[in-house]
């Protein structure tokens, strides 16, 4: 059966969420499931206690280690360490950028004038 001017996915969607809605209905209608009694504990096994002292062994060591290293994240290790980068990589940048473009032109040109055919790029003092 198909809807007067409906497309066949649209009618397969509204299937679907019929479906969705009955499941829901009769969940609903089941209502909650109760327990009278509470769930069981965990039998202790030796293998709970792991986690503790696992806890109790690592915690003073990365407790150690932050203070060790404190220092490192601190702003004037951080700033000696940008003024050092600016001076070995970035300080004289904008010249070097400058030369790099120059050449690259220039070899830029070179290559293209070695490529473009004698009747079309000669020099205009050879007329």
């Amino acid at each position: 059966m198909s809807f007067p001017g409906r497309r066949p996915q649209a009618l397969a969607s509204l299937c679907f969420c019929v479906l969705v809605l009955a499941c829901v209905v009769v969940k609903e209608q089941e209502g909650p499931k109760r327990t009278l009694s509470p769930p069981p504990a965990p039998a202790r096994s030796s293998w709970s206690l792991v986690p503790g002292k696992v806890k109790e062994w690592v915690e003073p060591l990365v407790n150690r280690t932050r203070e060790k290293w404190k220092w490192f994240w601190g702003p004037t290790a951080f700033r000696g360490f940008m003024e050092t980068y600016y001076d070995d990589h970035l300080k004289d940048l904008g010249s070097r950028a400058q030369a790099w473009l120059r050449s690259s032109k220039d070899s830029l040109l070179n290559k293209a004038h070695s490529l473009c055919p004698q009747l079309l790029c000669r020099p205009s003092d050879q007329n």
